[in-house]
């Protein structure tokens, strides 16, 4: 068994540099999941997993955690923790001895989910650790993503995966490079499915997910609550949550001429969804609630009314509800929110974290945050832009997509500053930054209400890391439909600037360093620094100047040396297409970084 250990240890690899690297295993496991779906829709996950722990740095891979909710019963859960050379066990852990707490985010105030979890203590190496869960679900909207290995640096001996599910209510599967044993089988009434794997090698921190063996079940026909649908098509999809939402966007009679009067003045449609937007964002608050249906399902509008605050899908039902009134015709919409956008149209499933809404006047279509309290009307910002997003109507659910937001305006970052040198090396600055689009959001996001002091500290820490030191700054922000931009003035003390020999004088290209926001598909960076000499200097050497029209980039940096002053002005424009990877982007802007570094020399006279 030992043996064993070191085996696993150093036979997977990566390639560096032409040489193989070991991964190493600090664990091994074998499991078997279980899915039992029943007649009434719900249905029982049993889980037999052992885990071989080699090394410290394998301690979670023995743990386990569980979110218990409305819909989740933890039916039984044993753990043995046994030592595998003399075979003793030295623990056993029982439902009654999982530890627990409850999961209340910063923006929640109900939630009902509350998380228990065993996590394994640091003891002796190598140790066995058995496991066996039962869970019980009362509805079958979604099912658990099976992943054959849940940790970096662990290999799997076996794995598997085998659902049983009566054939009236149908399953759906999806699998991702899965090169195991596949089987089904039926006896008319009921089905069998069952995927196996076997000897996988542990993989690195490195390895991405879209590269690991993963199974997706989706349901054919669902329930949850009582509520019942088909799953099978996005228009069935979208009808479940159109029947979840009927009758919730009504408002009383004094609130409704409330809404007439606000509106009474506004000279078109996009002026109206401006007044009411901003009416929303001044006077309700985002809060998560999480209870039960209620993860799913909006709270009623009149309740939003009363209480001033709701959540994703409160907020966008109530703004629906208010365009509704004014005769504007929007849509409650479902999206994938954050960072991972990844999406698959072709799979019809529960895909979606966020509520925002689609508004339809005429041939055109706007968009809503409705949880934001900064942007403009008909600007989604970042967290939800460029993706797929299900659209709720009378009809069903169909399919649509956020604006890119590709026009470099919408990612504009404009400086102009003048610099006066100082004996010491240091620098007086004075100067504007103007942000435009998402750069815009950025700041406004960072300094939202905040307080003065905290506002310097946003700013000290944005570009103070250049070696500025902001005395004075005032901040200006436009918010209107469609564009938000934010103006910046500043003066400060830029510290060690420029290095200072007894007879040279070595100035940087650049006292900013420039970096694009790798989420946005384009943009335009401008500088133009103005530089007082601090005594009289000669050319020794200056970069050339710059010129450069790529297919994804241009370059522009043009220095002009006068006798008291050098302008140095710089124009960066990204043209980043849709095909350009992750990794492409990183390297274009590391690119574009090194052509603006440099020194400018010069003699003193």
């Amino acid at each position: 068994m030992i043996f064993g250990v070191f085996f696993n240890l150093i036979i997977p690899s990566i390639i560096v540099c032409g040489k193989p690297i070991p991964i190493p295993s600090y664990s091994s496991v074998t499991k078997q999941h279980k899915i039992t779906l029943l007649e009434d829709y719900s249905y029982e996950i049993e889980i037999i997993q052992t885990t071989n722990v080699f090394d410290a740095r394998g301690i979670s891979h023995a743990s386990y955690q569980l979110f218990i909710d409305q819909f989740t019963t933890l039916d039984h859960f044993e753990v043995q923790i046994i030592n595998p050379i003399n075979g003793k066990t030295l623990k056993k852990i029982k439902s009654k001895d999982l530890k627990e707490r409850s999961v209340i985010d910063n923006g929640s105030i109900y939630q009902d989910i509350v998380l228990k979890y065993f996590t394994m203590e640091p003891s002796t190496f190598p140790v066995r650790v058995e496991m066996a869960v039962t869970i019980k679900k009362s509805g079958n909207f979604y099912f658990p993503i099976w992943h054959p290995q849940n940790y970096h640096n662990q290999s799997v001996e076996t794995a598997s995966l085998e659902i049983n599910y009566p054939t009236a209510l149908g399953i759906r599967h999806k699998s991702q490079l899965f090169e195991g044993d596949f089987n089904q089988k039926s006896d008319g009434e009921t089905q069998m499915l069952s995927w196996t794997v076997a000897n996988v090698p542990p993989t690195d921190r490195g390895t991405e997910e879209s590269s690991l063996t993963t199974i997706t079940l989706a349901p054919e026909k669902f329930s949850m609550d009582g509520f019942k649908a088909d799953m099978d098509t996005w228009k069935d999809f979208g009808l479940w949550f159109y029947q979840l939402n009927q009758g919730r966007s009504e408002l009383p009679e004094s609130f409704r001429k409330e809404i007439q009067h606000m509106v009474k003045d506004a000279v078109n449609e996009k002026e109206k969804i401006q007044i009411l937007y901003q009416y929303l964002q001044k006077n309700y608050r985002y809060v998560s609630i999480q209870l039960g249906l209620g993860g799913w399902r909006p709270m009623p509008s009149e309740e939003v009314l009363s209480k001033k605050y709701g959540d994703c899908k409160g907020l966008t039902l109530f703004m629906l509800a208010m365009l509704e009134e004014v005769g504007i015709n929007a849509q409650y919409t479902l999206v994938r929110a954050g960072d991972d956008a990844t999406f698959d149209q072709h799979f019809p499933s529960n895909q979606f974290n966020h509520a925002i809404l689609r508004v339809s006047l005429g041939q055109e279509k706007y968009w809503l945050e409705c949880t934001s309290s900064h942007l403009p009307a008909g600007f989604l910002g970042s967290f939800t832009k460029n993706r797929n997003v299900l659209v709720i109507t009378p009809e069903g659910g169909e399919m649509d997509h956020t604006p890119a937001y590709s026009d470099p305006d919408f990612n504009r970052t404009k400086i102009n500053a003048s610099i006066v040198l100082r004996e010491d090396g240091n620098a007086q600055i004075d100067g504007t930054i103007s942000y435009h689009g998402f750069p815009a959001e950025t700041i406004t996001m960072k300094t939202f209400d905040k307080k003065e002091a905290e506002v310097y500290n946003v700013f000290n820490a944005q570009i103070g890391n250049n070696g500025l030191v902001i005395n004075e700054l005032l901040l200006d922000n436009t918010i209107q439909w469609q564009e938000i931009s934010t103006l910046l003035q500043f003066s400060g003390i830029v510290l060690r600037y420029f290095r200072n020999t007894g007879k040279r004088v070595f100035l940087p290209l650049s006292w900013l360093n420039w970096n694009q926001d790798t989420g946005n598909s384009s943009g335009v960076y401008e500088e133009e620094v103005s530089i007082r000499k601090h005594r009289m200097l000669a050319i020794e050497s200056i970069p050339d100047n710059i010129n450069i029209q790529e297919k994804n980039y241009d370059l522009n940096v043009f220095i002009q040396i006068g006798e008291q002053d050098i302008v140095i002005t710089k124009h960066v424009e990204i043209k980043k297409p849709a095909s350009l990877t992750e990794e492409e982007e990183k390297e274009l802007i590391k690119t574009i970084q090194q052509k603006l570094t440099g020194e400018l020399i010069f003699t003193k006279l």
